[in-house]
């Protein structure tokens, strides 16, 4: 009786040997068998711009082959490193391990994925604006797949974000204000690193004359001149030019013209100069007639 208890024992075990002794990882072997242990591919999910590197682990003194396979046709690499040159986003990349000219493992199908595009340069243009001038990006980019480029960018005035697109509205700028855009390429499908441009320094806008040219009525000049200022400075006015007895009372041009004994013309220049020194000049030329100053 005990033999045969001994003889079920032993049975038993050998089950057991059998039954958990299988591979459990059986991805890192072909249904060949034998010659390789291991398998591992890097990066993990490579893109059209990174190199595959195949790694191995094979039995001691086996020296395995490679054959790389490209959208099912081989391509002329025998090494375990497969460059992006031979692939492209959306290929399908196998590559089989022979041992001694026998396929012993097929690793893939590794799906190329998109490369997202990059900045190479950025900058804002035009990089002395003034206000009222709209800003735009002036970006060099590059996308190994080729694919069509555009811009999401973000506008900075003082540290502020002011708006979004590729433009930004020059009425939305001043004098003194420090401009500056975050953009980040976009091909698509992925978004690529951001990139600071830079800021550039919005530069004085002198004062402007928006009035028509004086006019007189009979002998007598009241005229009102108006000027504007781009970035909301204080101006101020000055007569550089005109006849004897003109005068400037604030923002008016004041004078009493004397009879004439004949038709003549008189030239008026003014001059608006703005707090940070931004000026500009206008000239008039005004013809008085005789009958007109009686």
């Amino acid at each position: 009786m005990a033999g045969k208890i001994s003889f079920l024992i032993a049975i038993l075990f050998v089950l057991m040997i059998t039954g958990c002794g299988g591979d459990k990882s059986s991805s890192a072997f072909s249904s060949k068998g034998g010659g390789v242990v291991r398998t591992d591919y890097s990066p993990s999910e490579p893109t059209s711009s990174d190199a595959i590197t195949l790694k191995i682990t094979a039995v001691a003194g086996e020296h395995p082959e490679y054959n790389w396979i490209v959208n099912g046709i081989t391509v002329p690499v025998s090494g375990n490193k497969l460059d992006p040159e031979h692939f492209s986003k959306n290929d399908t990349v196998f590559c089989s391990i022979l041992i001694g000219g026998e396929e012993k493992k097929k690793v893939g199908p590794i799906v190329i994925k998109n490369s997202p595009p990059r900045i190479n340069s950025l900058g804002i243009s035009p990089d002395s604006p003034k206000h009222g001038i709209d800003l735009s990006i002036n970006a060099n980019v590059d996308d190994v797949d080729r694919d069509d480029v555009t811009f999401l960018v973000k506008w900075f005035v003082n540290e502020e974000e002011v708006g979004s697109g590729e433009a930004l509205s020059g009425s939305e700028i001043k004098a003194a204000d420090q401009v500056y855009a975050v953009v980040r390429p976009y091909d698509g499908t992925d978004e690529g690193l951001p990139m600071n441009s830079g800021f550039v320094l919005v530069q004085n806008s002198p004062p402007e004359f928006v009035s028509p040219p004086p006019s007189i009525e009979g002998r007598t000049m009241n005229y009102e001149i108006e000027v504007k200022d781009g970035d909301g400075d204080n101006f101020d006015l000055s007569l550089e030019q005109g006849p004897s007895g003109m005068r400037l009372e604030g923002n008016r041009l004041v004078w009493e013209a004397p009879e004439l004994d004949k038709d003549t013309s008189v030239v008026i220049k003014i001059k608006a100069r703005d707090e940070r020194g931004g000026e500009t000049n206008v000239s008039f030329s005004l013809d008085l007639r005789k009958r007109e100053m009686q």
